[in-house]
């Protein structure tokens, strides 16, 4: 058995998103898991089956300690030392970065562990990472607008594992889901002769610019009360969110149902739910984790394209990609009530595909699955066609250079969404390939001329600083850019030749991606040339067959 820790220093969303991976690794049998992470969010680690060890550090009352005027900051630095004294006093296996921010990397980094996963420290304070796949979470994805791969994805990949959906993978309590099965059966059966659908609604999250407007929420549970559906309000035992709640229900006249519970119990009402509606909050993680089909409405800093729901049963509803920065300034004042009561409807198999509609600027995603893991695909509303292709090709191109696989799937989904401006997205990005392969050729030239001893140093530098530059670029050759820019930051040799040697074998591995994307583009374009001929022959069968029939 592998001794793992498992350090996420995240907020309760992350905690539940890691249960995917403990549950993984958990059901592969070969690791016995713990977990570090802040004491506030202890009670969302507590309910995740197939951990052993839970340990915590007081973060708050580290940083009161910090901000006293009394005491030293050695002080506060005692007592974190004290708290993360039982994980430094053993010897781990293996430790996974999971939150991958400052402080759990440093952590990682001080362990007694035989392998890091994710990204820590050398003694020099360079970043350093055990796969490409921890390098693609850092310091690539965070450089791009639209991530083309799911958080949980990487983490699975990063230790070469399979995503398992077996078995449950949160703790319920018995009593709780018998209470729970009951009382919303209950509510379900009330009236004789019908049974109706139960909607779960989280009201709010921590971050206002991720909310659902009050005004729309009511406007939701109004229409769907009028197809006879039964609404649940679900909130936080906390005086904030009961006060918010208060006033949507005396709307209602006191009528809604309001479950107010911790985590623990919380799970037992996700399970017995038809549907749930929610903003980016820990609640979508829950119902990923007991499959309960949940409407995801991705709003302001919601990064749904790297975190957001994965169940297939889900469905996401989000602003158009290009009008979305995935900030606290995002705006979202046209949210459209029949927008996510269509959504909903649709969740729940009462409205067909064919007759639902979303409004304009709003696009409605379903998750699926491939060989790189969960994406999204645009099933209604508006969306850029441009966007979405490149970041199906993207998905095309890193389960190409990093998993080694290939399969049609990626080509099939392009050709589905390709657009009038297709052809242009296609020309735009083999010119970029051109274009970034002859800087790379001339920075080459300059590094071997360096090696034969000519005056080029200056030239080699300029060469390079004019590659790198290509990180900023908004097409394809932007990743093997920022993993280059990665590469040789990360270069540690003491020695310039040796240093020399290492910048050349990187510029070589970017030439030999830069090809994998080029090829990306050659099979996408073949492809689409193969379905139009086919769709053509197919249409001259038709015609000849309707033709002969009259």
């Amino acid at each position: 058995m592998k001794k793992t820790l498992v350090v996420n220093l995240r907020r309760f969303g992350d905690i539940y998103s890691s249960a995917h991976l403990v549950n993984s690794m958990a059901q592969k049998g070969e690791y016995e898991i713990s977990l570090l992470v802040y004491k506030e969010f202890e009670k969302a680690a507590l309910n995740i089956e197939g951990v052993s060890h839970i340990y915590t550090i007081d973060r708050k009352r580290v940083i009161t300690l910090t901000k006293s005027e009394i005491f030293n900051n050695g002080y506060a630095l005692e007592e974190l030392e004290k708290e993360l004294s039982p994980i430094m006093s053993q010897e781990w296996d293996q430790t996974i970065n999971y939150s991958n921010d400052r402080v759990s990397t440093h952590i990682a980094s001080t362990l007694n562990s035989k392998e890091r996963i994710g990204l820590h420290f050398t003694n020099k304070m360079k970043n350093q990472y055990n796969s490409d796949w921890g390098m693609l979470l850092n310091e690539v994805i965070t450089e791009m607008e639209f991530s083309p791969v799911h958080f949980n994805d990487i983490y699975h990949n990063m230790l070469g594992l399979d995503y398992n959906r077996e078995n449950l993978r949160l703790k319920t309590s018995a009593n709780h889901n018998e209470n729970a099965f009951k009382n919303i059966n209950f509510l379900r059966n009330a009236e004789e002769g019908k049974v109706k659908k139960i909607v779960g609604i989280q009201l709010f999250t921590s971050e206002e610019s991720k909310n659902i407007p009050e005004k729309t929420i009511i406007e939701v549970i109004e229409k769907l009360h009028e197809r006879d559906i039964v609404t649940m309000l679900l909130i936080a035992p906390t005086e904030d969110e009961k006060e918010r709640a208060q006033i949507i229900n005396d709307h209602f006249e006191g009528r809604l149902v309001s479950v107010e519970s911790d985590f623990h119990a919380l799970t037992s009402v996700v399970i017995n739910l038809d549907a749930l509606i929610t903003p980016d909050t820990a609640i979508k993680h829950l119902s990923d984790l007991v499959e309960t089909p949940c409407l995801e409405v991705s709003l302001g800093a919601s990064p749904f394209l790297k975190q957001g729901s994965i169940g297939e049963q889900s469905l996401i509803l989000s602003r158009v990609l290009e009008d979305r920065t995935f900030s606290k300034n995002d705006l979202h004042d046209d949210l459209r009530a029949d927008d996510i009561v269509n959504s909903t409807l649709l969740l729940l198999g009462l409205k067909s595909f064919k007759n639902t509609e979303i409004g304009s600027n709003y696009t409605l995603y379903r998750p699926y699955r491939d060989a790189l893991g969960t994406s999204y695909f645009a099933i209604k509303g508006d969306l850029n066609t441009e966007l979405e292709v490149q970041r199906l090709a993207l998905r095309m191109y890193l389960a190409k250079t990093l998993n080694q696989s290939e399969e049609n799937t990626f080509c099939e989904m392009i050709q589905e969404i390709k657009g009038e401006h297709f052809k242009r997205w296609i020309t735009n990005e083999k010119e970029a390939v051109t274009n970034i392969t002859k800087d790379l050729l001339g920075a080459i030239r300059s590094l071997i001329q360096i090696s034969e001893g000519a005056n080029q140093s200056k030239n080699f530098i300029n060469s390079l600083g004019h590659l790198i530059s290509h990180c900023e670029d908004s097409t394809m050759t932007m990743i093997p850019s920022l993993f280059l820019r990665a590469r040789l930051e990360s270069i540690v040799s003491n020695k310039i030749e040796d240093s020399v040697k290492e910048v050349e074998a990187q510029l070589y591995k970017m030439k030999n991606e830069l090809q994998k994307v080029y090829e990306v583009l050659r099979t996408i374009e073949e492809y689409s040339r193969e379905h139009e001929a086919n769709s053509a022959i197919e249409n001259r069968v038709t015609n000849r067959v309707q033709q002969a029939i009259l």
